[in-house]
C-alpha cells in the first residue's frame, strides 16, 4: 500500500539521505522531513514547462496538508506531482516518471536522473541514469 513511499525512500542514495538531512531512516520520517523542506520549488520545470504562482502554491498546499500518518493506506501518485516536483527541487535532480508508458519529465537541470514507473495501482523506483547515459 505504501509503493509510492517505498519507491520514493529506495531511490534516495546515502548521500541523497545525508543532503536531506535524514537521520532516522524509515517511511515516517522521510515524509515528515519532505513535508519540513517543503517549499515553492521554482526552479523544475514540468514536461519543459514553467509552473505558475498558482500551481506552486497549490503543490506547497498539497504537501503541508498530506498526513504521514496515512501513508500506509497508498498515496494516489499524480502525473504532475507535488511531492515529485519538491524531490528534484530539493535534490537537484531530474525525474522521469513513466506512467501506463508515457514519459513525465521533471527537470532541474541536472545531469543526475531518477527514474520511477507507476500504473494505475503501483509506483516503484526503476533506476538512476545520468544524461550521458539517459537510456531508460
Amino acid at each position: 500500500m505504501a509503493c509510492f513511499w517505498q519507491g520514493i525512500f529506495k531511490s534516495l542514495s546515502k548521500n541523497d539521505r545525508d543532503q536531506l538531512g535524514l537521520k532516522n531512516n524509515n517511511l515516517p520520517n522521510c515524509i515528515k522531513l519532505l513535508k519540513q523542506k517543503n517549499t515553492l520549488a521554482n526552479k523544475v520545470l514540468w514536461n519543459g514547462s514553467e509552473f505558475t504562482k498558482k500551481q506552486l502554491s497549490e503543490n506547497y498546499e498539497h504537501i503541508e496538508n498530506y498526513n504521514i500518518y496515512n501513508y500506509n493506506k497508498g498515496y494516489l501518485c499524480g502525473t504532475c506531482d507535488p511531492f515529485l516536483i519538491l524531490l528534484s527541487h530539493l535534490l537537484s535532480i531530474n525525474i522521469t516518471h513513466i506512467y501506463l508508458g508515457n514519459k513525465i519529465i521533471y527537470s532541474n537541470n541536472s545531469n543526475r536522473i531518477y527514474i520511477f514507473n507507476s500504473n494505475k495501482g503501483h509506483f516503484t523506483f526503476v533506476k538512476k541514469s545520468t544524461i550521458n547515459n539517459p537510456k531508460i
